[in-house]
């Protein structure tokens, strides 16, 4: 973009004591945020997305660079999901040069599996049509999720352009991403409690976050499951995008061995994935620290293509 025509000249006042500070024209670490930007109606509810664009941008602006696209799916056990919860962790790679579009999509308690996941990349294919606008590089989009977050973008990451999953809005633009980020997700929800869990999550098995997504006892009838579990999707045969798994050893919510089942299936398929064990994290907390971010942000600077700082 370069550096706007000045309209005055520099001020040339020094006073005693004044100090200097040189101005930063890339502008790199100024982030701006556009909140609720519709991408699709569903039911007669607008679903909207959060937008964090890198280096001072701003939508429309007439520049030939163009960014990789991170999309964002927040957790929230498939249900309503609050928007807000990260985008401060965000921010961190908006300022490495990236568009982050943390995404809504329907919660399951008004519209069950494949709804969330139709929702997400209905907006990957929004965001894919209106790149010029977002000044997004439209073949380097990558998605990232946390929890129930991260199943939805292993699912992405795993269904690529599958029709069965395709809405009727922009078909003929691309909803396959070339990295995925999951953290903590859950991968085969019929085995949750094969492995020791937060006892609250046995008292009410019906109203379970899982055997409401998937509309029965998926721990008493694991078949319910099986079109929303990632694993079903990995084979040697089928092309899929890189993959970086964080779980933290001490999650009492979605088992750590969830993540294992799933690098388990990739390695034996012989895909790409990276994984780490946080030790001491929890479910979504003490994980998320600059030492996991500058790994997801080295991650997506390998798979994607662009000039990030």
């Amino acid at each position: 973009m370069g550096i706007m025509k000045r309209t005055i000249k520099a001020d040339t006042t020094i006073l005693p004591g004044m100090k200097t500070v040189m101005a930063d024209f890339t502008d790199q670490h100024r982030v701006y945020y556009f909140p609720n930007i519709k991408y699709i109606e569903r039911d007669g509810k607008d679903l909207h997305l959060q937008l964090l664009l890198p280096q001072g941008m701003l939508p429309g602006t007439e520049c030939t660079r163009r960014f990789p696209l991170v999309v964002y799916v927040q957790g929230a056990g498939w249900q309503e999901q609050d928007m807000f919860h990260n985008i401060p962790q965000l921010v961190m790679l908006a300022r490495k040069g990236y568009v982050v579009a943390s995404v809504k999509h329907r919660s399951s308690l008004e519209a069950q599996f494949p709804a969330h996941l139709q929702d997400v990349k209905s907006a990957i294919r929004f965001l894919r049509k209106n790149a010029d606008q977002y000044l997004i590089n439209p073949d380097e989009v990558a998605i990232w999720g946390d929890s129930s977050g991260g199943h939805t973008a292993l699912m992405a990451g795993v269904t690529g352009d599958m029709e069965q999953f395709k809405t009727e809005d922009n078909q003929e633009i691309s909803d396959a991403v070339k990295a995925v980020v999951d953290f903590y997700g859950p991968t085969d929800t019929a085995k949750f409690h094969d492995f020791p869990r937060n006892p609250e999550f046995e008292k009410d098995m019906a109203n379970s976050p899982e055997n409401i997504l998937f509309g029965g006892r998926v721990d008493l009838h694991p078949e319910l499951a099986v079109p929303g579990n990632p694993l079903a999707y990995v084979s040697k045969e089928r092309e899929l995008p890189p993959f970086l798994i964080m779980h933290g050893d001490y999650d009492a919510v979605v088992p750590f061995n969830q993540s294992v089942l799933m690098v388990k299936k990739l390695q034996e398929c012989e895909k790409e994935v990276e994984f780490y064990k946080v030790c001491g994290g929890e479910h979504g907390f003490y994980l998320w620290t600059d030492e996991v971010l500058e790994i997801v942000d080295q991650f997506l600077r390998a798979y994607l293509e662009t000039d990030v700082l």
